[in-house]
């Protein structure tokens, strides 16, 4: 029954993210086709803005609901849901602010309204589907997901074959798709009005458990948003679009990495709870082997036909088409990335996040100096390069940081094994011989 839970947790959780990439992976590539290179960069520095304020939102709600609704009772999961939406909008109305006055210092004021209402319905149709899947409802999210993320693709295909796309309005149709998919997601959800008592307490209580996992995934951010920034500082946009259209075919290993680190954190507290680390790391384990066979599937086609995939995704006459060895880079930092996550999202999900982020600082601060010692004299084939380099400095540390930890627990149990076994004085036997 444990090995047939898991394998129809993981396939659903995988179809659910593969709806959510594969609706992406058709976006990104439209509009690289479609948008100058210029308005293409612009869309990439975007996705990293909205991949930042995300990271606030998930580190404080979301993963912190997550562990949190695996152990709640039928009958107080409403009160948590309706107490959770609620301290979602008051931090989403302080970080669409954000958004706006971003735009307003990169003087893209063409964006500022499309790109903070696309913010906010994303936001909503985001928090919704985490709700969803913190309850592990990973095929109850799939008909949303389909519609916010597939939805958005098709109406926007539909919009370049009419020769009428426009970054703003790529904007505004993402916008109405999340707003509509959002409506899906609420549909499947039980509600109760929020406590304001509770919910300030609730606050505390996900500040408390979230802070380690917001260090832990700017961190993460930083390292990969670092690449593009450089580059359009250092080269112009065009280059961030280059990068960008590289990733778009490497992130096709998105869909196991994410599917399966939405399962990991609540398996991995919940063994946590009844056997330690050790029952943690079991429990994530099975996951991690189950999406590990389709990340090596994917890297190892863009590690060997690259130019093949860049010439079919993106036509024969591309820009992009000289970004193959920078590909090849891409796809072996991939792999090292999935790894690097499941054991980073088994270590948040038992609560030992400082360990994670301790990781993380050491993963960034490589990737910073590899940023500004290749990208200037390699550009976007440096930026991969530095990559791969920082996220097999990551994977190391984490495999190191899980290993201690095992290691560690296992000591203090031999210890206290030992404690229990010895003969204290009051055990003693005195003046009786030993048996021959």
């Amino acid at each position: 029954m444990g090995a047939k839970l898991l394998i129809e947790r993981a396939s659903w959780t995988l179809v659910d993210q593969g709806v959510v990439s594969f609706g992406n992976f058709l976006l990104n590539v439209l509009l690289a086709r479609t948008l100058s290179e210029v308005d293409y960069g612009e869309f990439a520095l975007f996705l990293g803005a909205i991949f930042i304020l995300r990271n606030i939102d998930y580190s404080f709600i979301s993963y912190p609901l997550s562990v949190r609704l695996c152990v709640t009772s039928d009958e107080e999961r409403a009160g948590l849901l309706g107490n959770t939406i609620l301290l979602t909008t008051a931090l989403s109305l302080v970080l669409v602010v954000a958004m706006a006055l971003g735009t307003t210092l990169l003087e893209v004021d063409n964006i500022r309204l499309p790109a903070c209402l696309c913010y906010l319905c994303w936001q909503a149709q985001e928090t919704s589907r985490r709700c969803l899947l913190a309850d592990f409802r990973y095929r109850a999210a799939v008909a949303g997901d389909g519609i916010a993320y597939v939805g958005q693709a098709l109406l926007i295909a539909l919009l370049a074959w009419l020769d009428a796309i426009t970054l703003p309005a790529a904007l505004y149709i993402m916008s109405a798709t999340f707003a509509i998919g959002a409506l899906v997601h609420a549909s499947k959800l039980r509600y109760a009005w929020p406590d304001l008592a509770e919910t300030r307490l609730l606050a505390r209580e996900y500040f408390s458990v979230g802070k380690w996992s917001f260090v832990n995934y700017q961190l993460v951010l930083a390292r990969a948003q670092l690449f593009p920034w450089v580059l359009a500082a250092v080269a112009g946009t065009a280059a961030t679009a280059s990068l960008q259209a590289g990733l778009n075919i490497a992130n096709m290993m998105n869909p196991i990495i994410m599917g399966i680190g939405n399962a990991i954190p609540q398996v991995a507290a919940h063994a946590h709870r009844t056997g330690g680390v050790i029952s943690a790391s079991r429990a994530a384990y099975g996951y991690v082997l189950f999406g590990l066979a389709p990340i090596l599937v994917v890297s190892a086609a863009a590690v060997l036909m690259p130019e093949l995939l860049l010439r079919t995704v993106y036509g024969p006459s591309s820009p992009y088409l000289a970004a193959a060895m920078g590909l090849q880079f891409l796809a072996v930092a991939g792999v090292l990335d999935y790894i690097a996550e499941m054991i980073n999202k088994t270590l948040l999900g038992v609560q030992a996040g400082r360990l994670a982020s301790a990781v993380n600082v050491v993963a960034v601060g490589v990737a910073a100096v590899l940023a500004f010692a290749l990208i200037g004299t390699l550009g976007v084939l440096g930026a991969c390069q530095a990559l791969l380099i920082a996220n097999l400095v990551r994977a190391t540390g984490a495999v190191i940081a899980i290993a201690w930890l095992i290691t560690d627990e296992k000591s203090r149990e031999r210890a206290r094994s030992g404690a229990v076994g010895s003969p204290g004085p009051a055990n003693k036997v005195v003046g009786v011989p030993a048996e021959q």
